[in-house]
């Protein structure tokens, strides 16, 4: 058996990995650690698939007010850019901890925003990015595929195997 990264969503298969593993060899060890955030090549991909994105959204005509009233309603506006797509994406396919943290493509959280913030591990991010290319190919977007040596490239493979 090889090293495998575990996640809610795979659990099962990887359940069912180590009962095949124990009818054959009766005994295994085993052994658990957190998943790193891995290397910059899919924090770059996904910037760059944000400034794709920004442009489709922006082409049709998405804004982002200059100022939001108290009472909800806004004024002034200005094109939707690649940030903003960072932050609206990063929020819809990553999310929260279960301690409410965001999630975030940093290699490091400063120490005032730890009880905000979490960095992400390759495995959140690598969902993120997975998550984003299926919400693109619905809307017809074309995201510019990575080379197949990339970080992503290789997780997509390992999965597939």
């Amino acid at each position: 058996m090889t090293d495998r990264t575990v996640t809610n969503d795979n659990l099962e298969d990887f359940f069912e990995e180590v009962v095949k593993a124990l009818d054959e060899h009766k005994v295994l060890n085993a052994s658990f650690q957190p998943v790193g955030t891995g290397k910059w090549g899919m924090a770059r991909l996904w910037r760059g698939w944000m400034a794709t994105t920004a442009k489709y959204m922006a082409g049709r005509g998405a804004k982002m007010p200059m100022y939001i009233k108290p009472d909800g309603s806004w004024y002034g506006e200005r094109p939707f850019n690649a940030d903003d797509a960072h932050e609206l994406f990063t929020h819809q396919h990553m999310g929260a901890d279960e301690l409410g943290r965001r999630l975030s493509w940093a290699k490091s959280i400063k120490d005032e925003n730890k009880d905000r913030e979490r960095v992400a591990t390759k495995g959140e991010r690598f969902n993120a990015l997975r998550l984003h290319e299926e919400w693109a190919s619905n809307k017809g977007i074309t995201l510019f595929k990575p080379r197949n040596n990339s970080e992503y490239q290789q997780l997509i493979n390992k999965q597939e195997e």
